[in-house]
């Protein structure tokens, strides 16, 4: 069975969309949760709002930051069409992008204002504070490249579809000189080492609820703790070149 990888369109990525999140969750990913909330248990408005972001982000980009979707397809025959199979979302980013405060109070918006919100903000900056200590260490303050998202639908897994989709971001990112820091759950860091990956750090993700809170807020917080924790997240890195 073969495959190609193209590029996608605007219109294209209520599909991509739906196609991760299905992805993710068969079997669900527990960090997943942190960064694609479900807010109401309203799976249709969760990736219509993702989606909407996305579009916009395509649409006015940040000169920053090249963004870039790239899609597995299972092509047509005569008798069938197209098939996506799996994706990856690509970035590039330069020095004069965002800040941590920034990208912080970003994430935690997808999740309702109060404990939830709270829980989140200090998930992601722990995350965001580890990959920013190695990378900084590593590879200093220029730019690199990240990924946003990377899938492989459950009923096309072991066919080579991820090494496709990761082999475009290594040349891209070898092509711009650019090293790639990645944030990996534990069951998914044996592919990455194999396409040249190093672990740097294991954070065990303990946020740790403010004194002083409502009431109410401190339930919000309690809630969401129970329902997304444990989450265990590797900091990983490819310098660039490497094999």
């Amino acid at each position: 069975m073969s495959f190609e990888l193209k590029k996608v369109s605007v219109e294209e990525l209520h599909e991509m969309i739906a196609a991760e999140r299905y992805a993710f969750e068969t079997p669900l990913q527990p960090i997943f949760r942190l960064y694609c909330p479900i807010i109401n248990n309203d799976r249709k408005k969760a990736i219509a709002d993702t989606t909407a972001k996305e579009q916009e982000r395509a649409k006015n980009p940040d000169p920053n930051v090249e963004n870039i979707w790239i899609k597995a397809v299972r092509p047509q025959d005569p008798e069938t069409t197209e098939t996506l199979v799996g994706g990856a979302q690509w970035i590039f980013i330069s020095d004069k992008s965002s800040s941590l405060e920034a990208n912080v109070e970003s994430f935690s918006r997808r999740h309702p204002e109060g404990g939830a919100r709270l829980f989140a903000a200090q998930s992601y900056r722990i995350l965001r504070e580890c990959e920013e200590r190695n990378r900084l260490e590593t590879t200093g303050s220029g730019s690199y490249a990240t990924l946003g998202s990377f899938f492989t639908l459950p009923e096309y897994r072991k066919l080579g579809i991820g090494h496709l989709l990761m082999q475009w971001g290594l040349e891209k990112a070898d092509e711009k000189g650019l090293d790639i820091w990645i944030e990996a759950a534990p069951p998914a860091v044996p592919f990455y080492e194999r396409h040249g990956f190093v672990q740097k750090e294991v954070t065990h993700l303990q946020p740790q609820r403010p004194d002083g809170l409502e009431e109410k807020i401190a339930a919000e917080w309690d809630t969401t703790a129970r329902e997304l924790l444990p989450i265990t997240a590797v900091t990983m890195c490819r310098l660039v070149g490497s094999c």
